[in-house]
């Protein structure tokens, strides 16, 4: 097959991931607009290079002719999450959306794979809009929190290395790493709440933080210089504190100070 004919074919492909990571990269963000945490800590996509697809094709015995049809993870998306139990929500996220038509899912963490990989896979067809019209695509969504990610990614290294016949004395090593993995997710979804609590904490802080600063930088235009010392002073006393409430309070006076100097300008 000539290198045109594989961009061409790929192109698609190419489309589908980037749209898609925009929209999870949406779900992120409407999420920690919301209440500070969201599910999906980070959203990851490829397309499989001409030299996978090839060697992919081959292992399974499939026709050039018919890899569009019979490879449904040319086009790649991986969500990276904190918590297992964040895999499930994310999954029924996918399953509601409308732009999206799941046609297949596997439960390799329920049910680990014998090598000790753990990941939820969707395969989900997306539409996307190309120049000669309408193309459906399949894209394989794979779901993982980040300890899963590390050893998967381990893994993939080794058996390319040693390509597919990793020696037993590593292979009994990766079994080891993945059982530790498995309680390290366990013990972190034991602490799941308080995990949550600190990082919405920090986020809290950090957007009032920043709405402190922007307002300090806007009245720099109209205040005086001694007001703007003393303000700036007062911030950073409160902010060693550690104190949101009182962050809090301190950012409802700078508003007050603020709209004043917008009456007096009109």
């Amino acid at each position: 097959m000539e290198l045109q004919m594989w961009k061409e074919i790929l192109t698609p492909y190419d489309l589908a991931v980037e749209e898609l990571k925009v929209k999870f990269n949406h779900i992120v963000k409407e999420y920690q607009q919301m209440n500070g945490y969201s599910p999906i800590e980070q959203v990851l996509g490829r397309v499989k290079s001409i030299s996978s697809i090839i060697d992919k094709a081959q292992k399974k015995g499939i026709d050039m002719d018919k890899i569009e049809t019979q490879l449904e993870d040319i086009a790649g998306i991986r969500l990276i999450c904190q918590f297992t139990e964040d895999i499930y929500t994310v999954a029924g996220l996918i399953r509601e959306r409308s732009d999206m038509q799941v046609k297949s899912e596997k439960d390799y963490i329920t049910h680990r794979k014998k090598s000790g990989y753990r990941s939820y896979h969707i395969i989900v067809l997306y539409k996307v809009e190309t120049i000669r019209g309408t193309k459906e695509i399949p894209v394989e969504i794979q779901i993982r929190t980040l300890g899963m990610n590390f050893w998967a990614i381990i893994e993939h290294s080794l058996q390319y290395k040693y390509k597919g016949n990793i020696p037993e004395h590593v292979r009994a090593r990766l079994t080891s790493a993945a059982n530790a993995l498995i309680t390290l997710d366990n013990e972190m979804s034991s602490i799941h709440d308080e995990i949550i609590d600190a990082q919405n904490f920090y986020m809290v802080k950090a957007n009032i933080v920043s709405d402190i600063l922007g307002n300090i930088q806007n009245l720099y235009k109209v205040a005086n210089k001694r007001e703007i010392i003393q303000i700036q002073d007062e911030f950073y006393e409160i902010y060693q504190e550690g104190d949101i409430s009182k962050l809090e309070r301190f950012n409802r006076q700078l508003d007050i100070i603020a709209e004043g100097y917008r009456a007096q300008a009109t």
